[in-house]
């Protein structure tokens, strides 16, 4: 189907036209007259280059592998396949520019740069790119000469401006002109325009300063570079010179660089503290609190870090008295935030060490501190947790109760409240469960949480449920599924009805079906309309279409960042109209352009108001952004090989690599269904498949094993889905020992019970986004009884 989406920019550039119009400076740009007529930005404008020949598509999807030597050989494949009508000149040009880009990657440097020289006429739109590349290809191919030429002719202010302008460093450097050199880097240091690999340009103007013979100042350069960037390659090199100067130089001057002072202390530990070198940043800290000329506010920025450095390093019993330290320190340096974080922390430390008493009293202290602390609300919730561990379940209740009145607007209010609807109804007392759930939902009629999304709508159903009141459970039922639409409570709900209400559960499937548009917005399909913007008839606009089309992601999202349309970062929901429309209209150019892993991204967090509504007209449009068919063709077939829903995989694949199959964890998990490596080789024998990190980078390799291992679950569950992702998150063993202690509770209330936070919320993840899949793309809602057989249950023994 194709959706009429519309996006008003100039006729001129949204042609995408790569093979014409004059290179333009990529500085500032001036948009243009809104005058002249528009066109819609339809997905055929941003639609990949190669999509529409089997071969040249192929090729492109090895490069997006990073599988150069393949992609290259299948795009020569391409130029040289006979066809009619032949290839045209723009089809040729582009499978060059990318033949270029693959030999650029196997270090192939002259054919290289001269592909990207040969671009230049054909791309000149393209052109900084282009000469920067063809630059960098000339320099590893020992051409200066030519390097130079072209690196010179990048506009500074382009996306590749300040990597031309580091290259030019090198060439340089590389005829030895060390004055040169010096004043190269300097400007590049001092000029404003370059925000990028200032180490590496700090460092060679020392390395310059160096060769001239003016050590003070190259030391001076060497030491900032230990100090503020100490576990980069550059602080390393800088390290190396400093110890091999210092040897060479007056005492006076081997003072001045190896001492340092507080702030430089806490400057390197908090290099250290970022990276995760917890004792190099303790290190650091606890040097800084040592000096003599450290004052109070440095003071407590190092004791809170130096506690925390311990903390991070899971020695939870040392670091209780460094935060008590810290707490003295901050309130000396009259610096509440960190005071209040200090006394949170001594609250775990010491609720860790089972020390009960103390922890309250730190929680305690972090609440009356600074009572608009947003730690606030935290620190009375964990210290009904402390109360819990001491059996004084009547203090718990008066503390949770106490979190929505006093702190309105904390976040953990609704969270407060769930504690004690959900304690009451595992504990049969369903009427005291109505109400604290009922007083849930009127604190946060919209909770943002994903997994609390219709939580309470659902509970308190099923309390009612317990309690014969048919008709308010069908309405509390509707109402998780009518404001929280394909949520993992939403899911449940509707297998409730299905199950106990069943005219009520046909009624509501069919008012799905006719649920309006969003205000504003018309109903039938092809009405996702972006705001007219002058940003959209920009040459980088245009640049940004052409890059994304040609499968350069990269050079893509720079040239979209420099014009504004730069995707939301964090996980704060952006609520200003006018940013959303950008953000939408940012994400529509990845969707389309297949870029998957960017493209969902921000409807999990950033873009959210879509989720208050069901699939219908744009706002269907939208759901697909957020859970687009990536790899379906791939998925649909392991997965039917294997005797599972493809919506299933589809989910895991979602939830676990955001549909990168490059990406690879901390933990070693590889790939689109985040393989790791022990897992891997027993589902692997018999495919023929080597296990390796490059097979399991590879999407087919990847899903055939992944799907192997899937219908292992699929079959040892007796397709009972709940227990299938925590059996994939945590493994079949941990869901087993959980069904032997829990096994007799309803599905729902076993999700609830695992008894660890990551292997629950990555169930009702996966759940949420296989009825969203199963629903969006076949009209369908999973059926889930709620019951664990008893065969399920025997399996578990």
């Amino acid at each position: 189907m194709v959706v009429a989406t519309v996006l008003a920019v100039s006729q001129a550039t949204c042609s995408s036209d790569d093979m014409t119009g004059a290179h333009a400076s990529a500085g500032p740009q001036t948009p243009p007259s809104a005058a002249g007529s528009a066109t819609a930005l339809t997905p055929e404008m941003v639609a990949p280059f190669f999509d529409g020949d089997p071969v040249a598509r192929a090729a492109a999807e090895r490069f997006a592998l990073e599988d150069w030597s393949g992609a290259r050989d299948g795009f020569r494949a391409y130029l040289a396949e006979t066809r009619e009508p032949p290839l045209s000149e723009r089809q040729q040009a582009r499978a060059r520019l990318l033949i270029a880009e693959c030999d650029a990657r196997l270090s192939a440097w002259a054919p290289a740069a001269a592909g990207f020289e040969q671009a230049l006429a054909q791309f000149p739109k393209l052109a900084d790119y282009l000469h920067y590349q063809a630059a960098r290809g000339f320099y590893f191919a020992h051409d200066s000469e030519r390097a130079m030429t072209h690196a010179r002719k990048v506009a500074p202010k382009s996306i590749t401006g300040a990597d031309a302008a580091m290259l030019v460093g090198d060439l340089l450097r590389g005829d030895e002109l060390w004055d040169q050199v010096a004043a190269h880097y300097r400007g590049y240091l001092d000029g404003g325009v370059h925000r990028t690999r200032r180490a590496e340009a700090r460092y060679r103007l020392a390395q310059a300063l160096d060769q001239r013979t003016q050590i003070g100042e190259a030391l001076t350069h060497y030491r900032t570079l230990t100090i503020h960037v100490p576990l980069s390659s550059w602080g390393q090199k800088a390290q190396e010179r400093i110890d091999a100067l210092l040897p060479t130089q007056p005492e006076s001057e081997n003072a001045r660089i190896r001492s340092m002072n507080a702030s430089e202390y806490i400057a390197r530990g908090m290099a250290y503290f970022d990276a995760m070198r917890n004792p190099l940043s303790e290190a650091d800290f606890a040097a800084a609190l040592s000096t003599s000329d450290i004052t109070p506010s440095e003071h407590c920025v190092a004791a809170f870090h130096r506690a925390q450095s311990v903390f991070k390093a899971r020695d939870r019993k040392r670091a209780a008295p460094l935060f008590d330290e810290a707490i003295a320190a901050c309130a000396s340096a009259h610096n509440l935030d960190l005071q209040v974080k200090s006394a949170y922390q001594a609250g775990r430390s010491y609720a860790f060490e089972g020390q009960h008493q103390i922890a309250i009293a730190r929680y305690q202290q972090a609440e009356t501190i600074d009572p608009s602390h947003t730690y606030v609300d935290d620190a009375r919730l964990r210290q009904a947790e402390e109360y819990t561990s001491l059996d004084d379940q009547d203090t718990v209740t008066l503390l949770l109760a106490s979190i929505p009145e006093k702190y309105p607007e904390g976040d953990m209010r609704a969270e407060a409240l769930w504690r004690l609807g959900w304690r009451a109804f595992s504990e049969a007392r369903y009427e005291e469960a109505v109400g604290w759930l009922q007083k849930q939902i009127d604190t946060m009629p919209i909770d943002p949480n994903w997994w609390a999304e219709g939580q309470a709508q659902y509970w308190q159903g099923r309390a009612l449920a317990e309690l014969g009141r048919a008709d308010d459970s069908i309405a509390s039922y509707r109402a998780a599924v009518l404001r929280y639409p394909l949520s993992y409570y939403a899911l449940l709900a509707l297998n409730r009805l299905r199950e106990n209400h069943p005219e009520a559960f046909a009624n509501l499937r069919a008012e799905l079906t006719q649920v309006p548009a969003r205000e504003g917005e018309e109903a039938e399909a092809g009405a996702f309309h972006f705001r007219p913007r002058p940003v959209y008839q920009t040459p980088g606009f245009e640049r940004a279409l052409t890059f994304l089309r040609l499968g350069l992601g990269t050079p893509a999202e720079a040239e979209l960042r420099r014009i504004g349309l730069e995707l939301p970062s964090g996980r704060e929901p952006v609520t200003d109209p006018d940013r959303a429309d950008k953000a939408w209209a940012t994400v529509f150019l990845y969707d389309r352009a297949g870029n998957y892993a960017l493209s969902h991204w921000p409807t999990r967090y950033n873009l959210v108001e879509y989720k208050r509504s069901w699939p219908a007209g744009a706002n269907a449009e939208r759901w697909k952004i957020a859970y687009p068919r990536a790899y379906w063709d791939l998925i649909h077939k392991h997965a039917s090989a294997n005797g599972f829903p493809g919506e299933l995989l589809m989910g895991i694949v979602r939830e676990e690599s955001a549909f990168s199959p490059l990406l690879e964890s901390y933990a070693n998990a590889v790939g689109l269904t985040q393989l790791i490596f022990p897992t891997a080789r027993r589902f692997a024998q018999g495919t023929g498949i080597e296990v390796s990190r490059e097979t399991l980078r590879d999407p087919e390799k990847n899903l055939t094993i992944g799907a192997r291992f899937l219908s292992f679950l699929w079959t040892k569950w007796n397709g009972y889905v709940p227990l299938i992702p925590p059996s994939y998150n945590a493994g079949e063993g941990a869901v087993a020992r959980w069904l032997r202690a829990r096994g007799e509770l309803p599905a729902d209330a076993w999700v609830e019970s695992i008894p660890a936070d990551q292997p629950r919320g990555y169930t009702k993840r996966v759940l949420s986004s296989y009825f969203t899949y199963t629903y969006l793309y076949r009209g369908e809602i999973p059926a889930i009884a709620n019951v664990i057989s008893e065969p399920i249950r025997q399996e578990a023994r």
